[in-house]
């Protein structure tokens, strides 16, 4: 489930803010004069963040593949390799 701090750290990279409770109401911004973001665009930056986290994790998924076919080997092979199980 994503989380507000998710959405504003993806919506307000450059801004810092604490929350409360998952809740804009209790957002305080610091170091701004107004919030740089309304309630809506919050609300909407959900659905925008779990489009995005997807595709980063898709992107993330084929580099690795990619990684993995070019050295030719599997992925429970490269988990030997470093140590894992």
């Amino acid at each position: 489930m994503t989380t507000a701090a998710e959405v504003l750290q993806y919506l307000c990279p450059e801004v810092e803010w604490s929350i409360t409770d998952n809740d804009f109401d209790t957002i305080v911004w610091v170091n701004v004069d107004k919030a740089p973001i309304t309630k809506k665009q919050f609300e909407d930056g959900f659905a925008k963040y779990d489009v995005w986290k997807a595709k980063q994790d898709a992107d993330k998924a084929a580099q690795r593949q990619a990684l993995l076919n070019r050295l030719g080997i599997t992925e429970e092979e490269a988990r030997i390799l470093l140590g894992g199980n």
